[in-house]
């Protein structure tokens, strides 16, 4: 690439960022939660279908549903509802002379707002402060959804031809341990020589992320007051301990589940606990004992680890502290999965496409690529797995992802758009 190049889109960038910026503002004022297990992306996927429809991108729209089938598959999580307009938006620019295709991807969908302890504005009233965009989903994931989108814009703008395919793709239903959007669109057949998402990666090139595990530990013991002095053991003191055995297991995971993309300070395996509670449905609780507590958590994997491997190390885990722990030992203890696995993935390290993307980067920023592990689980393994495409994740940095006051880094959205101009003209040629 020569320098005069990198200027002119350098230049192209610059004039628009106001531009960029209000585009991003609209797309952020949005709401567009997933509220498992309804969705709202209704509105913000028609903004987004109207703009690709003003570059003149040929566009199709489609409900995850509306691929045949599309339950029975292995990846499909039960249990969503799609009947309220949440739509995949999928945009194509074809080429003229079959060349390389790409694929620029990333999910509408946003966690939803609360906790409601925002300070610096509203949800959904995102504003810029010190070079910060803030606003629900403004890094998870609408600021890498701008960046795809601009970098398609300008070069359209600009009369540039390519020889392959370039799909830029909306998807729904991420959030929540989703996965249906991104996994219609690989049925229904959008599937290039090599894909993007643009998940929040601090700007690290990711060829892998780690899978998920979601579930509950209930403990279970008898409800009541001891009103004539037998002990009735209660679950909160089983749950307390079990949190701090939490610690334990996953030094004890990270161990047994090693991986070289995920050894240093901040890539380690982690697990979450983000939910304790002592309800069976709609029951009536009363002041004693309860009957359970069920804890739910999260736990991340390594590529290359199945289920079944995890399950195994976790039940002989928790087996043995219900056998030895002095607490613990009074209670009965359940393991249960819920909602689905979502997998790992790690793409071959000798594609092409990651040789180009590497070279793109660098050229644009003057800056070496950062070849990493993403510190997330996603849709990866779909776009892997079922669409059998080379996928790497790149996107900007930002913070608070589902939490209050997130923001994402404008100066990485123009830097991302300037790297994808790049690499579309290395790659589809």
């Amino acid at each position: 690439m020569t320098e005069d190049i990198k200027r002119s889109v350098y230049l192209q960038i610059e004039k628009r960022k106001k531009e960029i910026e209000e585009w991003l503002k609209k797309l952020v004022s949005i709401p567009s939660e997933n509220r498992y297990p309804d969705g709202f992306e209704a509105d913000a996927q028609n903004f987004i279908e109207d703009e690709c429809r003003k570059c003149g991108l040929e566009v199709d729209t489609f409900l995850p549903t509306d691929i045949r089938n599309i339950e029975k598959h292995d990846y499909w999580l039960s249990g969503r509802n799609y009947g309220n307009g949440r739509k995949n938006v999928i945009a194509r620019w074809k080429g003229d002379s079959g060349g390389k295709s790409v694929l620029l991807s990333g999910h509408v969908d946003v966690a939803p707002f609360e906790p409601d302890n925002w300070k610096e504005t509203r949800p959904f009233v995102p504003v810029i402060k010190e070079g910060r965009l803030y606003g629900r989903g403004a890094a998870d994931m609408k600021g890498g959804l701008a960046a795809s989108f601009w970098a398609v814009k300008i070069l359209r703008e600009s009369g540039y031809m390519p020889a392959g395919d370039i799909i830029f793709e909306s998807l729904v239903d991420e959030e929540f341990a989703g996965g249906n959007g991104t996994l219609a669109a690989r049925l229904k057949g959008y599937n290039t020589d090599f894909a993007i998402v643009t998940e929040p990666t601090r700007m690290e090139i990711c060829t892998a992320c780690p899978g998920a595990i979601l579930g509950e530990l209930i403990i279970r013991g008898n409800a009541g007051i001891p009103y004539m002095g037998q002990p009735i053991y209660n679950p909160i003191d089983g749950a307390s301990r079990a949190i701090c055995f939490f610690e334990e297991w996953i030094k004890y995971w990270r161990d047994k589940n090693k991986h070289e993309l995920f050894l240093e300070k901040g890539k380690e395996l982690n697990y979450l606990l983000w939910d304790i509670s002592t309800r069976v449905s709609d029951e009536l609780i009363q002041m004693g004992t309860p009957a359970i507590v069920k804890i739910s958590w999260v736990v991340w994997v390594s590529p290359g680890t199945s289920e079944e491997y995890f399950f195994k190390e976790f039940r002989k885990f928790w087996n043995e502290k219900a056998r030895q722990d002095e607490v613990l030992k009074n209670f009965d203890l359940e393991i249960k999965q819920t909602f689905h696995f979502v997998r790992p993935w790690q793409t071959d390290g000798s594609s092409e496409g990651i040789d180009t993307i590497i070279r793109s980067y660098s050229d644009y920023t003057d800056k070496k690529a950062d070849i990493a592990g993403a510190t997330f689980s996603c849709d990866m393994a779909i776009y892997g797995d079922v669409g059998r495409i080379p996928v790497i994740l790149l996107g900007p940095r930002g913070d608070n992802l589902h939490g209050s006051d997130e923001w994402v880094l404008l100066e990485d959205i123009y830097n991302l758009i300037g790297i994808f101009i790049l690499f579309i003209k290395d790659w589809c040629k």
